[in-house]
């Protein structure tokens, strides 16, 4: 049966921009807040062109605003309440200890209302969304082309041979290879294939001649988690996981040789120097297995620890270079089963559509190459480590287009 049109000069009543099929209701507008947040959440990569801490700082920013907000606007009391909660204790605790603990608690805060943000895509029109996918890939794609310019014009002088980026650029890079497999997605699925093959050229480009090799392995964990993910879920998770427990497996395998001196391994200074870390966190969880040493206290516990012959130069106070290795050192083996929850809720968060496995591809290869940095080089406490993981996978399931029609699409972890 088919409905008549209404009679001449009779009043339709308008469809509604959304049909409200949720408990709350879809927002029928956009109000300009989520609009600015929206934007300026998909732009902010592109301050880390001149610092590593601003891009990671205005992330935290945005994101908690954007959690407290997208809760009022849904109506997520509960969500809204403990977030609001959250903050109070993080003030409190601003005013009072400070430190380390303080940026643990915010740095939490920050992954909870990252969680709020993932009822946008289906509340959202999908022009909407779709031009913050566009902003979003071309911060991504302007992000390393502008690091380039940098290194080329004030740092070709620190710069060795048969390099492109020195050192002094790593973190950005960094961040840089965290954004690719998300960007890669966007730009293929909003049609834009010819500039996705030249975005991953440059990428390999910049991974090879980058002087840090924690961003060029960056680049080709995330890379092969992404393919390996697309083969097979499984593969990807183990590519991410690997790159995780490297160290401790290493650490393991020399105590158990035996090794007495490191000339023996013969790796470069630089992965000698964090053998020699990894190993001195290993020593101080067999002292404590159970309990650690305390949060943030290896870099003051290590230089207490006796090498003996193994010892390979001074080691004044530094983190260890491997979360794994700096979990069980400072929280024992309860810290590492509990990271391992949080890994595995990253990879496979409840609710995500497995028939889109392109989009798993993709969280499985920047989940590898955001965890690269803190598995082998950068230090776990601090706000840049946590962004390389939190921002690159709520702009994946933000920007990033969704297969199967508009209607079927809703938002994952």
């Amino acid at each position: 049966m088919t409905s008549r049109p209404p009679a001449h000069g009779a009043r339709s009543t308008p469809r509604p921009v959304f049909a409200p099929n949720t408990r709350i209701g879809m927002i029928r507008t956009v109000p300009s807040p989520t609009r600015l947040l929206l934007f300026g959440l998909a732009l902010i990569p592109l301050l880390a062109v001149f610092v590593a801490g601003a891009f990671a700082s205005a992330a935290i920013a945005v994101i908690l605003l954007g959690g407290l907000w997208t809760a009022l606007r849904t109506q997520a009391w509960i969500a809204l309440g403990g977030l609001a909660v959250l903050l109070a204790v993080t003030a409190g605790m601003a005013l009072t200890v400070g430190g380390k603990p303080t940026e643990g608690v915010l740095f939490a805060t920050t992954a909870i209302a990252a969680l709020a943000w993932r009822r946008l895509p289906g509340r959202l029109p999908p022009e909407t969304l779709r031009h913050a996918g566009q902003a979003f890939a071309a911060a991504a794609v302007l992000l390393p082309v502008l690091l380039l310019a940098r290194a080329q014009i004030f740092h070709a002088d620190i710069i060795p041979p048969l390099s492109n980026t020195p050192d002094l650029l790593a973190k950005p890079m960094f961040i840089a290879m965290a954004l690719l497999p998300g960007a890669l997605l966007v730009l293929w699925r909003l049609q834009h294939r010819t500039l996705a093959v030249l975005f991953v050229i440059f990428m390999a480009i910049m991974a090879v001649g980058s002087q840090s090799s924690t961003a060029t392995l960056g680049f080709a964990l995330g890379i092969a988690a992404l393919i390996a993910g697309r083969i097979r879920p499984v593969f990807g998770v183990g590519i991410a996981a690997a790159i995780v427990l490297m160290p401790l497996v290493l650490s393991v395998g020399i105590q158990a040789a035996g090794v007495s001196d490191w000339s023996e391994i013969g790796l470069r200074p630089s992965w000698t120097y964090r053998l020699e870390l990894w190993q001195r966190a290993l020593i101080l969880f067999e002292q404590a297995p159970l309990t650690g040493h305390g949060f943030d206290s290896y870099a003051t516990a290590q230089t207490t620890v006796d090498m003996g012959s193994l010892e390979f130069e001074v080691v004044g106070p530094n983190h260890t270079h491997s979360a794994a290795m700096q979990l069980l050192a400072e929280g024992g083996l309860p810290a590492l089963v509990a990271f391992g929850l949080l890994f595995a809720l990253a990879a496979r968060p409840p609710g995500q559509d497995a028939s889109d496995r392109w989009r798993i591809a993709a969280r499985l290869g920047t989940l590898a190459a955001g965890l690269t940095p803190a598995a082998l080089g950068v230090n776990l406490w601090s706000d840049v480590t946590t962004m390389l993981v939190v921002y690159p996978l709520l702009a994946l399931t933000l920007f990033a287009p969704r297969a199967g029609p508009p209607q079927a699409r809703s938002g994952d972890g």
